[in-house]
């Protein structure tokens, strides 16, 4: 007998004679590649948004974001006011770290003026009357290249005068 009629031989190749454990170590393997994705799917793992809320100076601010990102993702964050007294001058301003190293898709409802104070972005919107609720959602793509923590803190402000501050901070991840 030839030594490649050896190597062929039919019990081997077909009755995986030697090797019965094989077809099992690589069912097993290709299972826990799925592991990962039924925990994302269950919820277990991810990226998952987080509610933080302010009050105080007759306004309620509530924000909703993530605090860990990576690199790449297109993330969405949700900011509600509601005002338990008229403001005249309603003003978002939003941390530095909105922008820096983000990409802004874009900002709903548009704001009636855009502005900066220092590094922070202020976005106005029209008087809110008592009992009145105002909701902006931003939609960002953190940039590939950014690492760290950014300063993603959200402030309500009559005009100028501070009326509800969320501290929040996002960690970037590469």
């Amino acid at each position: 007998m030839s030594e490649l009629d050896e190597r062929n031989d039919l019990e081997r190749m077909r009755d995986l004679r030697g090797r019965s454990k094989h077809p099992w170590i690589r069912r097993s393997m290709l299972a826990l590649l799925g592991v990962p994705v039924a925990l994302a799917l269950l919820g277990a793992i991810g990226q998952p948004t987080n509610t933080f809320v302010a009050a105080g100076g007759g306004a309620r601010l509530q924000l909703e974001a993530p605090n860990t990102l990576r690199g790449g993702l297109m993330w969405r964050t949700r900011i509600a006011v509601r005002a338990e007294l008229d403001i005249k001058h309603p003003r978002i301003v939003l941390g530095p770290g909105f922008l820096h190293g983000m990409q802004v898709n874009t900002i709903e409802p548009a704001p009636e003026s855009e502005a900066s104070r220092g590094s922070r972005v202020v976005l106005s919107y029209p008087e809110l009357k008592s009992g009145d609720e105002l909701v902006v959602y931003l939609q960002l793509q953190v940039n590939p290249t950014t690492v760290g923590n950014e300063d993603t803190s959200v402030e309500l402000d009559d005009e100028t005068r501070r009326l509800a501050r969320i501290t929040h901070t996002t960690r970037v991840l590469p």
